[in-house]
């Protein structure tokens, strides 16, 4: 099969660009696949900016949309194209020249939301505005989302039969082996600390400052915790994680971003993955939960988007959105070692980078 794949590729590490990234090796071996990356950002900037219009994201987007228009439009053999368009009008729209490319061809084109924000954007769209993103989504061979429950977000906009569903996956070298998980439980008998990793980018509206303030809260009780922290850090509460940092010392340590065989090293040696998360464009299936649980941790997050889809009670657990005090609740909570295990269950059974990738290519493929 010659795949065309559009959208944001590493750097920065968030759960799109992994996922584009992922999906590029695992097709590679037996496709041939090509990539545009539609990249602005090499650094975590402000939340607040995304979907801003700025000259220099106009200058670049527009040499991207001829690359990726041209290349739809004049390469031989090409049978499928394969975006995934951002979740704010502006950051979907600059999307829809490369489907009109697709449907000049009358090449299928696939469009994979990496998020659970589209429905309120759509719904608040009016004018031209909704006429492109309308035409656009007639004009799909399909439109996929990361869980069940997402599937609302294109309901009555594209035929049932043309929404699909595809989870993430874990890359190879981030899943921890059995016997890994098996040491991890053995360590937590003989543990009295309660050890925490957060491995996300350090933003507001993911709850960081919720945990940190969770943390605080633990130590001032007089019990033991640790916080193992990776991840860019939000340019706009920059000053608020450094004092954070500050005050608690050795109770935290900040990794700044890993990938690879630190990132599983830190999930390994901890217990508890956090993802506190209150983002306003919502969640779709966050790989960083996915990779927490492909190394046995109990998860504690949020009922956000389409976290709902990848965790259940067996070894995770719901917290209130902005509510440190909730954190506390599960941090303190008796936790069961058998949880790790369950985890580790649960996601080598479904979302190895070879489930991840095989999902797509049967979907792209028709199947």
């Amino acid at each position: 099969m010659n795949v065309h794949i559009i959208g944001p590729f590493p750097p920065p590490v968030n759960g799109m660009t992994n996922a584009n990234n992922m999906l590029w090796e695992g097709m590679s071996k037996k496709n041939n696949v090509h990539w545009l990356n539609t990249n602005i950002l090499k650094r975590m900037g402000n939340f607040a900016d995304e979907g801003k219009f700025t000259w220099r994201k106009s200058l670049f987007s527009l040499v991207q949309l001829f690359k990726g228009s041209f290349k739809i439009l004049f390469s031989k053999g090409l049978e499928v194209v394969y975006i995934t368009p951002g979740q704010s009008a502006v950051g979907y729209m600059k999307y829809t020249p490369f489907m009109w490319a697709a449907r000049i061809r009358k090449i299928p084109c696939y469009i994979h939301i990496h998020g659970g924000y589209f429905r309120t954007m759509y719904n608040g769209l009016r004018g031209w505005k909704k006429r492109i993103v309308d035409k656009s989504l007639r004009e799909l061979a399909g439109a996929i989302v990361l869980g069940p429950s997402l599937r609302v977000m294109f309901e009555g906009l594209v035929p049932d039969e043309k929404i699909f569903v595809c989870e993430n996956g874990v890359e190879d070298e981030v899943f921890a082996t059995e016997e890994e998980i098996r040491q991890k439980i053995e360590r937590y008998n003989t543990d009295d600390t309660i050890r925490v990793v957060y491995l996300s980018n350090l933003m507001e509206s993911k709850g960081i400052l919720d945990l940190f303030e969770a943390v605080t809260i633990v130590g001032g009780q007089g019990k033991k915790i640790h916080l193992d922290v990776a991840g860019a850090i939000e340019l706009a509460i920059e000053d608020r994680v450094k004092a954070y940092l500050e005050e608690l010392g050795d109770t935290v340590t900040y990794h700044g971003v890993v990938d690879g065989k630190k990132k599983k090293e830190l999930l390994l040696n901890n217990y508890i993955f956090c993802l506190p998360s209150k983002h306003p464009y919502g969640e779709g299936q966050p790989i960083s939960i996915l990779e927490a649980m492909a190394n046995g941790c109990a998860i504690v997050t949020t009922d956000h988007g389409g976290i709902k889809d990848i965790v259940n009670e067996e070894f995770s657990a719901f917290v209130k959105k902005g509510n440190p005090e909730s954190i506390v609740e599960r941090f303190t909570a008796a936790l069961q070692p058998v949880a790790f295990l369950r985890s580790w269950n649960a996601a080598s059974a479904k979302y190895r980078m070879s489930h991840f990738s095989n999902r797509i290519e049967r979907i792209l493929m028709g199947e």
